[in-house]
């Protein structure tokens, strides 16, 4: 590594330590106040959430003729911030409207997935000026923010992915709220927001040019006292903002343009430079502070104005879609392998999937679409994606049995995976058919980046000779990521399952189907994988039906080798409500007593492994994830959610909140997959909106449990489905977005780092959701130790003719066992690149710098 090169991470990693200080409105994050206060700094995330419920709120009156009159003079937003508690006022609203045809299940988490993807702009962003309109980037900044709201409006009218319509759109909000707090805007009088940003982009005669000068010198308390923007731009109204460097960058930039306006603040370069001082607006105490609530008030109007735009650009209904209020929510995937190797098994799967389409349209809550996709050797493709169930079955009735005949080459079963990720919305579910090994393996870390990044859920089915292959593998395939192609360890790690089933097993399975088919009740209270345990889980009033299922590829031939016992000790007849295979037994328990239950499952055969999950249906609503701290700083006010695996041993944060629910105690506990506490913990703060918990990293893969009590002493359990799985490893791309024209290329230049001492062999594997990159990917592989500084090339062809204008890049990350000639998932990461699609064809490469911070604390999405 070059001696610059050392000079730029180091800067670099102390640079991001001080993040919040210096690119937009604090990011604020997940607040940990809901109500406003007097001399608070206005945030990033705050005014986003304020904005987004006051639509949410005029939307409703409009369109459901909603009453929202109460909630409307309780809202009452002073300087981008909302009084009261209105997310959860809103939920209690849409609860009570649902015979409208409301659905308030997943708004709140709507909100978040909208808020943080603003707030996380500035930790993937930084050194982009467009993205915060530093450094007179107007031309840039307005473009970008074209760019992403036009990839907002495509996602959404074009693809019907309104997942992606939703972070990309939060996205584009950071850099339109920064527009009013890093340039003169506020400073030049304007009493409503632009007109400009999200309509066109800027012209050269609206803002000064290189040669203008901007400002005069101020320092600390005068350039709040005394105007430090020059008289000629109050005259000209043209605009301007601060340039910013940041210290020790100056070694490797040009100082600002003579005359010009800095940023400002203590980490800014060019603040001592002439002219002196800053006009930045962040915080109360920034060196423009004074203008900070004018600067949060006007982020908010345009806020609101965007939104209204997009609602009028993507219709009603849409827009219901968008914000989560309408009843259609998640993808309904079914994968089936069609290469004929599994003859009769062919026509269950039909079968058994045409029962699933027609139990999901008759639910409430129906999928927002419908998706099948055929596999065999040779390929993997979407058959149909349909708003409509009944294009599903018809497609399903047309599907050819036996397309290939090579099943002995194996399946393209994570081809398939992918090709329904990102096709589905967030939270979806995948039923996935087939009786052959997967031949497409190195696709499997690519198919579960995108697993993650989705919070999908695989359930997978197994003909005979899968069962065969499984029986052979000892069972464990939690951790076995490249030990064996079946595609056994996605369905784990989601919170799914897989399990053989034969051509009798049609009513169990469809059974199986119809209990998972209230996801939005479904609350999970046990999960784990093992082949004998006894443990104790908590029933809750709130839950009228228990649902019990255990799963295993070996068979299970007496139900007498189970124990369940009651909250009064009395043992529970598990011949009583009982559906069953030789591979799966269920039961429906009907209003069970509630406090403590035991599972004893310790006389069952220690040869085999078994899946146990306990669900309960209940309007007690629990959901946590694990959070970076940004509390070191003391310029920042909040957490920002982990997007990669977390780092063994660091300290991070889990954020927990529950609906419908309050409670006096709690406790958050990392359960591994075999059901054990590895360690319990008691939260750092606790109200009846949040629980904060800090804990450190174990080495052990692990599940997020909650455990709350009531005043009266019933206790409430919940555990999140996803396997997490914590590495030496971490992931972290920064100086997004990435963005080409046909015919260019960028160079994308990247560190990878390691935590361990020793010297370590690494494979990269590079891969896009369009498959620019190619069907295989790129794959590298690297020995070093502690780190490697490396560059790839991106290029978007001049023949590219396909209507996406984006794309997804996959990082993966593994290691190689020598001993075992294995290698082992680490990390992954997701970075979005746009597409100019209709400006000049000119090759030209940009550079991009890209890292991978893989060392102990330093990951901070």
């Amino acid at each position: 590594m070059s001696a610059n090169q050392t000079i730029f991470i180091f800067i670099y990693l102390l640079f991001i330590l001080r993040v919040s200080i210096i690119y937009g409105f604090d990011a604020g994050f997940i607040e940990l106040v809901s109500t406003r206060q007097q001399n608070k700094d206005t945030t990033h995330y705050g005014l986003t959430v304020c904005a987004l419920c006051r639509v949410t709120l005029d939307f409703l009156k409009s369109t459901y003729n909603i009453d929202t009159t109460y909630l409307d003079t309780k809202f009452d937003e002073t300087n981008g911030q909302c009084q009261e508690n209105t997310v959860q006022s809103i939920i209690n609203l849409l609860r009570t409207s649902q015979l409208k045809g409301i659905n308030p299940w997943v708004y709140s988490f709507t909100i978040k997935t909208i808020a943080s993807a603003n707030t996380k702009t500035d930790l993937k962003e930084i050194f982009k000026e467009e993205s915060h309109f530093d450094s007179e980037s107007f031309i840039g900044g307005s473009k970008l923010i074209m760019k992403r709201y036009q990839s907002t409006l495509d996602a959404i009218l074009k693809a019907d992915n309104y997942d992606q319509g939703r972070k990309t759109f939060g996205e584009m909000l950071h850099t339109i709220q920064d527009f009013y707090s890093h340039t003169n805007f506020i400073e030049l009088e304007y009493k409503s927001p632009s007109d400009v940003l999200g309509k066109r982009i800027f012209q050269i005669d609206e803002f000064a040019s290189i040669n203008t000068k901007t400002c005069i010198s101020c320092n600390d308390e005068q350039c709040q006292i005394n105007t430090n923007i020059d008289e000629n731009i109050h005259k000209t109204k043209l605009l301007t903002s601060g340039y910013f460097i940041p210290i020790g960058f100056n070694l490797f930039k040009k100082s600002k343009p003579k005359g010009k306006c800095s940023h400002g603040g203590s980490f800014d370069s060019t603040q001592d430079d002439e002219p002196t001082g800053g006009i930045n607006k962040d915080k109360l105490n920034s060196i423009h502070g004074h203008l900070h609530y004018q600067a949060a008030s006007m982020a908010y109007k345009a806020t609101v104005k965007i939104l209204t735009q997009l609602r009028q650009d993507i219709s009603d209904e849409s827009f219901a879609l968008f914000l989560t209020l309408k009843k259609n929510l998640n993808s309904l995937i079914i994968s089936i392998d069609t290469s004929c190797s599994i003859g009769n098994y062919i026509d269950l799967a039909k079968d058994i999937s045409i029962n699933i389409v027609n139990q999901y349209g008759q639910l409430e809550f129906a999928p927002h679409n419908y998706i099948l996709i055929s596999f065999n050797s040779n390929y993997a493709k979407i058959i149909i994606n349909s708003r409509k169930p009944n294009d599903l079955i018809n497609a399903i009735q047309k599907l050819n049995s036996c397309e290939n005949y090579t099943s002995t080459l194996g399946v393209m079963y994570y081809s398939s995976l992918i090709e329904g990720f990102i096709q589905s919305e967030y939270s979806s579910v995948i039923y996935t058919f087939t009786d052959s090994a997967a031949n497409d393996g190195h696709l499997k870390y690519k198919a579960r980046a995108l697993l993650r990044n989705k919070r999908l859920v695989i359930y997978s089915f197994l003909g005979q000779q899968m069962k065969k292959l499984l029986l052979k593998s000892k069972f464990d395939f939690v951790g076995q990521l490249d030990g064996n192609d079946d595609g056994t360890d996605l369905p784990s790690i989601s919170g799914g399952l897989t399990y053989p089933i034969t051509v009798n097993d049609r009513p169990v399975v469809l059974e199986f189907v119809l209990r998972r088919l209230e996801w939005t009740r479904l609350q999970n209270l046990v999960i784990f994988t093992c082949n004998s345990t006894s443990i104790t889980f908590y029933v809750d009033s709130s839950i009228n039906e228990l649902h019990i299922d255990i799963s295993s590829t070996g068979e299970i031939t007496d139900i007498n080798q189970i124990e369940l016992l009651r909250p009064d000790n009395s043992i529970y007849p598990l011949t009583t409500n009982l559906v069953n295979t030789k591979h799966l037994y269920m039961w429906k328990i009907l209003q069970p007593q509630v406090g403590g239950w035991r599972l004893t499952t310790s006389k069952l055969p220690q040869a085999f492994n078994f899946n146990v999950q306990i669900q309960g249906k209940s309007s007690v609503l629990c959901s946590s994830s694990l959070q970076k701290d940004m509390e070191a700083n003391v310029d920042s006010n909040g957490y920002t959610e982990l997007t990669t695996e977390p780092l063994i041993d660091s300290d991070l944060l889990i954020l927990t909140t529950c609906e419908n629910v309050n409670f006096t105690y709690a406790n958050i506990s990392l359960v591994n997959q075999y059901g054990q506490v590895i360690e319990s913990y008691s939260p750092l703060k606790l109200d009846q909106l949040d629980i904060i918990t800090k804990i450190r990293v174990p080495r052990q893969a692990f599940r997020i449990q909650t455990l709350l009590q009531l005043s009266n002493g019933i206790r409430i359990q919940r555990i999140e489905k996803q396997l997490i799985s914590p590495t030496m490893f971490t992931i972290e791309l920064t100086n997004q977005p990435y963005i080409l024209s046909i015919g260019e290329t960028i160079q994308m230049n990247y560190t990878l780092k390691s935590s361990l001492s020793e010297q370590v062999y690494i494979r990269l594997q590079l891969s896009d959701t369009l498959n620019l990159i190619g069907i295989n990917g790129i794959e590298k592989n690297f020995t070093f130790t502690n780190e490697t500084s490396q560059m790839e090339l991106f290029t978007l062809p001049i023949d590219f003719q396909q209507k996406s204008i984006n794309d997804m890049i996959i990082f993966t990350l593994s290691t190689y066992n020598n001993k075992t000639d294995t290698f082992s998932y680490e990390n992954d990461e997701i970075a979005s690149v746009y597409f100019e699609l209709n400006s000049s064809s000119i090759p030209r490469t940009t550079n991009y710098f890209i890292f991978f911070l893989l060392s102990a604390g330093f990951f901070f999405k």
